[in-house]
Formats: structure tokens, sequence, C-alpha cells
């Protein structure tokens, strides 16, 4: 270079064209090398002044000659050309590259043409990437769809059979109660023992299609709950109603706080602590009593609703699982491990917790924790 910067655009043009990494030459009528950067070596591992007045088939070889020769002879033709090539290099590397031949016219008579080709290697993997990715979202929409058709039907379903099973049920253990009401009257005392036990199996059966079809309802759930303000007493009313006839008069409620209402979803609280009594009774010696007491917090605001059986307590083994689905104590009426689970998914629906907050000879005692924090 020299201190003068007009005498050195051959210099920089020269260092321009060898540093980029596209291949740039100049091939004239007779398709010979009239120019030729560096790049060359890199794509073809040629000396780029040995290219210099060689021909084009040399470099290029039949087969991919073949394939440019129609691109060549347009752009001889004076016709620019735009096309996509895989460019074979050394060491069996495969370039993907994009080419452009600009037509040399001087006063209409075309003299060669100019070469320019740039590498888009990257540029082609990533547009393959993007369409798998577009495919595999199609698919994934798709199953989607098909998984939410599937969670419609099996909603249509489980409302049928909450129809055709449970109505069944509730007339048979109405009749049940009246007949075992006439077999009282009549001093059949026997016959009555058998139809409580009967009841007793029935009601059981029922209490298990409810879970059943709770914990079928509570996975298939897509939107978040719709918590309001709803009066507890109420709540504890109908959940105790739930719960056979003759086992009803075995709840006792402590009413530790002044509170009226609480926010909630009412029918799911109400599944939750149905659960957790019946549990509670069918845990207790027979006629023991199930203590409930109502409590509650400022900071934070939460609902603490304990429930309380005279029971053996708690297996050991079982406590660290208590609440998984399938979890099942020793009890003639464990049923299918759902009832402790359904709690848990509940609370967690309402971002509060359960947990056994005391269990030993004397009994169990369980902890719902109901925040009231937030809104719809």
């Amino acid at each position: 270079m020299t201190d003068d910067p007009a005498h050195d655009t051959d210099y920089h043009m020269r260092l321009l064209v060898d540093r980029v990494p596209s291949m740039l030459a100049y091939w004239d009528r007779d398709l010979r090398c009239r120019f030729a950067n560096r790049a060359y070596e890199r794509w073809f591992g040629v000396d780029a002044d040995s290219l210099l007045g060689q021909p084009i088939q040399g470099l290029l070889g039949a087969e991919l000659f073949a394939l440019n020769e129609d691109y060549i002879r347009a752009a001889l033709r004076g016709e620019e050309q735009t096309f996509e090539r895989i460019v074979p290099g050394p060491g069996g590397v495969q370039r993907h590259s994009l080419a452009h031949y600009i037509p040399d016219l001087v006063g209409g008579v075309v003299r060669g043409f100019l070469v320019q080709v740039t590498e888009v290697t990257q540029l082609k993997e990533t547009q393959a990437a993007l369409i798998l990715e577009r495919r595999l979202r199609t698919q994934i929409e798709e199953h989607a769809q098909r998984l939410a058709t599937m969670l419609d039907e099996r909603t249509e379903m489980l409302a049928v059979l909450a129809h055709e099973v449970r109505q069944p049920l509730n007339n048979a253990s109405a009749a049940l109660q009246s007949a075992r009401q006439v077999l009282h009257e009549i001093g059949h005392a026997d016959a009555t023992d058998r139809m409580v036990k009967v009841e007793k199996v029935l009601g059981q059966v029922l209490s298990n299609v409810d879970n059943t079809l709770a914990v079928a309802a509570l996975l298939a759930r897509p939107e978040p709950i719709r918590q309001t303000d709803t009066d507890i007493d109420t709540v504890m009313a109908v959940a105790i109603a739930d719960l056979p006839r003759e086992e009803r008069a075995r709840v006792r409620l402590q009413r530790d706080t002044s509170t009226r209402t609480a926010r909630m979803d009412m029918s799911l609280v109400r599944l939750a602590l149905r659960n957790l009594l019946s549990n509670a009774l069918n845990h207790s010696p027979p006629d023991a009593p199930v203590d409930v007491r109502l409590t509650d917090s400022d900071d934070p605001a939460v609902l603490v609703i304990d429930v309380g059986d005279r029971g053996r307590g708690i297996d050991p083994d079982i406590l660290p699982r208590l609440f998984e689905r399938g979890a099942r104590g020793s009890s003639a009426f464990a049923g299918h491990g759902l009832g402790l689970y359904i709690v848990r998914q509940v609370m967690a629906l309402h971002g509060g917790s359960v947990e056994v907050v005391q269990s030993g000879p004397d009994g169990t005692t369980m902890r719902m924790a109901i925040p009231q924090t937030g809104s719809d």
C-alpha cells in the first residue's frame, strides 16, 4: 500500500474479492476463465491463479457441467440466470449453493459472463428444520384436536354413566330404606339388620361410583375452577347430608370462627369434605363420633377444616403416600384408593393443601386449608 488512496484501488479490490466467502469469476465466450478469486481454493481445492485460461468444463467436471450447461448457454445469450445447486468439494463435502450468472454485454454483444456462487448450506438446514417444525406442529395440533374430541366423548359417556348407573342405585337405596322401615314396624329385627348391611354396601358402591366419576372429571378439567363466596354452614350441611342416614348423627361440628362465607368451588369442596368424613367414619369404631372443627386465620387468609376420627391411626407404611392415587389401607372400606387422592386434587385446584396433622392410637386428624386470597 501507499499513502495515496488512488493508487491503492487495485490492492483493496483484490483484497475484497479474495476475502469474501462467495466464489467470484469471469468466463469468456469460449468458456475460459479470465478471473477467479481465492474462494475457489476452498470450494474446489484448486489454486485460483491456475484457473486462468482454463475451460470451465475442467473445473466443474462432466457431470456438474452438464447440470449447469443450460444456464451457461442462457447467460451467453444475454439472459441473467439464478439457480440453486449442490456443489461437491474436497473430502466429499456437499455445499448447497445459490449461483448467479450475469452476462457481460458490450454494445449488444455478450463477451462473457460474471459468476457469483454463495453457500447457503446453513440456510437450507434452517429451512429444513423450520419445515420439520411446522410439520410437527401440525401433527401436534391434529393430535390435540383428536384428544379434545375424545375428551368430549368421554365427558358425554361419563354423563350417561352418571345418569344410567347413579339413578337406579339411588332408587334402589330409597326402596331399601322403605322396606327396612316396614320390616322394622312389623317386628322383623333380623331382616332389618340385614337390610342395614345391604344399604351400607349399596352406599359404598354409590360412593365409589361418585369418586370414579369425580376423578375422571378432575383429570379432564381444561379450565381453572371458579371460586365464589359460599356459605360455610351450607357446604357442611350438604356434605353431611351426602352420608348414609344412620351415620350423619356421628358427625360433631365445632365452629371456632365467626366467618360465615369463604371463597371456594362449592361442588368440589363438598366432594372433598364428603370423602374426608367418609374416611373418618369408616376408620372409627361403630357409633364413635367424628369431629369437624372450623377455624381460620388472617395472615395469610385461610379457611381451615379439621376432620378427626377415633381410629387406631394410619399405618406408617402408607402414611408417605396416603394422598396418592391407589393408596389403600387395611380397612374393609378402603375402596380403590381414590377418596383422599380426590381431596388432594381438589385442594390443589384451590391452591390449598391437605395434610395429616395428628395420627396415633387415639385417632387421626386431617386438615384441609383453603386460601382466601385472589379473585376469579
